[in-house]
């Protein structure tokens, strides 16, 4: 019986996953059929800006990473017009997810600016070494995607997979569309899996402005403040022995992009690996750091990156337990009032 319950209910959970999965099918058909993009875009902040007026809980995250962020320099009013502004980005993010994987070879041509070929082409002309790119949770990041198709690079990204298997198979995986050079690759257990490829020569292009976990600690400075990092990063680059770049791509107002290969980034490599690793993931959020403040508005300010949401803890009764010698003590008075006694309940 129990086997045949556990049946349905995973019955019940693919068919509740499809539907959700044709639901976003229906809303990327919808926002395809927008023959300009500028007019898509357009849509993407509309909803951006209504994201920001009901989701109050993400805005208000928004708004204090804002201000740890910016407070000093900003009054409270350019800090919320900053936050809308942020979410209106990320409406037009949504629309360039749907979007970009389907434009063909000229349409990126046209509307992609890419600087720092030469950053591009060091790792490539130079031997065996893998190369390994850092982004992050900042500007156009799906455009990324589609660059790769464009530049005709095959290369490994690494992605969190939704906890719904069609959008992961047909959407997720399917990032800068069918012919680009990407391969992805889900999160989880992929350690080994990225340090054998970058010794062996492949490019891996990870968002490593992940926060880390606190049972594993690596403290970097991010605004003046001590954040979590994930330190997995840095160890890819020390672990895979491979070059190191930044790689970023912002959405301009003509509602074209422009991408940036930065200058490598030199890996600190040496006997102790726990202060490589602090050193590095210092390196990586001293460059998110940057992007930051030159493009404020195309931040990821929604995720609590400098501090969690506190979970509430329910109290619980404690029962009072005298010891052994207050238990002889007490025998006495106990016959004296009929055996009556009291138990003390903790608040």
């Amino acid at each position: 019986m129990r086997a045949q319950a556990n049946k349905h209910d995973s019955l019940f959970r693919i068919y509740g996953e499809y539907i959700i999965y044709f639901v976003f099918r229906l809303i990327e058909e919808a926002i395809c059929l927008i023959p300009k993009h500028e007019h898509a875009l357009g849509v993407g902040r509309f909803l951006g800006r209504i994201g920001y007026i009901f989701a109050w809980d993400r805005k208000q995250v928004a708004i204090d990473n804002l201000t740890i962020a910016f407070g000093k320099d900003l009054s409270q009013k350019e800090i919320q017009i900053l936050a809308r502004k942020n979410f209106e980005h990320l409406g037009m993010l949504g629309v360039e997810f749907f979007r970009l994987r389907r434009w063909d070879h000229e349409e990126i041509a046209k509307r992609l600016t890419i600087n720092g070929d030469a950053n591009f082409q060091i790792p490539w002309s130079s031997g065996p070494r893998g190369v390994f790119y850092i982004a992050a949770h900042f500007g156009s990041f799906e455009v990324l995607a589609a660059m790769s198709r464009f530049l005709g690079v095959k290369i490994n990204l690494v992605v969190t997979p939704t906890p719904n298997r069609f959008i992961n198979q047909r959407m997720m995986f399917r990032r800068g569309g069918d012919s680009s050079g990407l391969r992805i690759l889900p999160h989880k257990g992929i350690v080994h899996r990225v340090i054998a490829a970058l010794e062996a020569g492949e490019a891996v292009v990870v968002l490593a402005d992940q926060r880390g976990d606190d049972n594993r600690p690596v403290w970097v400075d991010f605004f003046e403040r001590k954040v979590l990092a994930n330190g997995v990063f840095a160890r890819f680059a020390i672990d895979g022995n491979a070059y190191c770049f930044p790689i970023m791509g912002i959405r301009t107002d003509d509602g074209k992009y422009y991408c940036e290969f930065g200058d490598e980034i030199p890996i600190q490599i040496s006997d102790n690996k726990s202060d490589d690793i602090m050193v590095n993931s210092q390196l990586f959020h001293n460059i998110f750091e940057q992007w930051l403040r030159e493009y404020p508005e195309q931040g990821f300010w929604v995720h609590r990156k400098f501090k969690r949401k506190r979970k509430n803890r329910k109290k619980q009764a404690i029962t009072y337990r005298p010891s052994l010698a207050q238990q002889k003590s007490e025998e006495p008075n106990q016959r004296k009032n009929n055996g009556q006694g009291k138990v003390l309940t903790q608040h």
